[in-house]
């Protein structure tokens, strides 16, 4: 009776120790008490995070808390388990190293005998990459129907503000004396004109991309170089840094150093105290290189990044958020990736991922 007791109990340990590989190899999970302190978590739990256990358990969730989500949105969401119900959504969480993933987390409420819970168990999938997926889509569109409708509008614009422009400038030679109101005038018809050149690169035709063969660091110091006054005029210092030997890229050159002087320019005007503005090329794995830029600037809030490259989305004062969107459009047409990290006072860091030239890399371009 004994031995057989112990077999069942022996199988019966084995049975949950298989159920907990399981677990721990598909479901990202964590315990906490009542009050919300983490009292388990699990190894996928750990490997997500990027925090170790010991510096997760005694903690509460706010250790991995985005800042994207409202008070409201975790307030409903204590409120449905603390009543003994299931709660499930869709939450943003932040890494120990500051990048971003997406959990879809259902949480269990653990009920003692009054009904009252004791302890919540939470059960997370990763579905950064779907959303990651679904935010690309969603550019995609969005910058699509901006492209359509921006050749019509822009063209439309133009032809009657260069008859503005011209007869202001009539007016002003008539007149033979510099006036206020008049310069006023013109330098908005100027902008209202860059704005409309934005426009008209956004419904620029495919087929006047031109890819060729070409090495980063050529494209890079390039860059700098013409930079190089208008850093001066900022009193910032650019620091480039190109690790060697990095293999080709397959893409048009004019298109990446216009990605390159727009972030650069954006980090001029992040930083209006001056600061340094490093920008390192590495290869990132064996397929990509990894273009960095660091500025030392004021930052941008969490609430933010995640809208950073939408149509007319701009955190400046007079900027048009045209700009991201176009260097977003050309770094998806060379098959790349751009990524946002930023500290509010601390700066930002982009990462731009660029696929290495491969022949099959030209079967999959535009060409003219």
């Amino acid at each position: 009776m004994l031995k057989e007791n112990l077999r069942t109990l022996q199988t019966a340990i084995k049975e949950l120790a298989d159920i907990n590989t399981a677990l721990d190899e598909s479901l990202i999970v964590a315990i906490t008490d009542q009050k919300g302190t983490i009292t388990f978590a699990n190894e996928k739990f750990c490997k997500i995070s990027k925090y170790s256990k010991h510096e997760l358990l005694g903690q509460n969730h706010r250790i991995i808390n985005s800042g994207l989500h409202s008070k409201d949105f975790f307030r409903n969401m204590w409120r449905t388990i603390a009543n003994g119900k299931i709660w499930r959504g869709e939450i943003r969480n932040k890494a120990k190293d500051g990048t971003f993933y997406w959990m879809d987390t259902t949480i269990v409420p653990c009920l003692n005998a009054e009904g009252k819970p004791y302890q919540y168990v939470s059960f997370r999938i990763d579905i950064t990459e779907r959303k990651m997926t679904e935010e690309y889509l969603r550019r995609s569109d969005k910058i699509a129907a901006v492209g359509q409708m921006a050749s019509g509008i822009a063209h439309e614009i133009r032809n009657p503000l260069a008859a503005i422009k011209w007869t202001i400038k009539l007016m002003q030679a008539e007149t033979g004396q510099q006036c206020q109101s008049f310069d006023m005038i013109l330098s908005e018809i100027n902008r209202i004109d860059s704005i409309v050149t934005e426009l008209l690169s956004v419904a620029k035709p495919q087929k006047t991309v031109m890819f060729s063969i070409m090495n980063i660091q050529a494209i890079l110091e390039t860059t700098v170089l013409l930079m190089n006054i208008q850093a001066v005029k900022h009193r910032v210092h650019i620091n480039l840094s190109i690790s060697e030997d990095l293999p080709n890229l397959y893409c048009d050159e004019n298109q990446l150093k216009q990605v390159f002087i727009n972030l650069i320019k954006n980090a001029f005007e992040a930083m209006p105290n001056g600061g340094e503005l490093t920008i390192t090329a590495e290869a990132a794995g064996s397929d990509y290189i990894r273009v960095r830029l660091i500025d030392q600037g004021c930052g941008i809030p969490a609430e933010q990044i995640a809208k950073l490259g939408e149509p007319f989305y701009t955190t400046k004062e007079k900027g048009t958020g045209l700009g991201l969107m176009i260097c977003q459009k050309i770094i998806q047409d060379h098959q790349g990736t751009m990524q946002f990290k930023s500290e509010l006072g601390k700066g930002t860091t982009i990462d731009i991922d660029l696929p290495v030239y491969q022949e099959s890399s030209c079967l999959n371009t535009p060409t003219a």
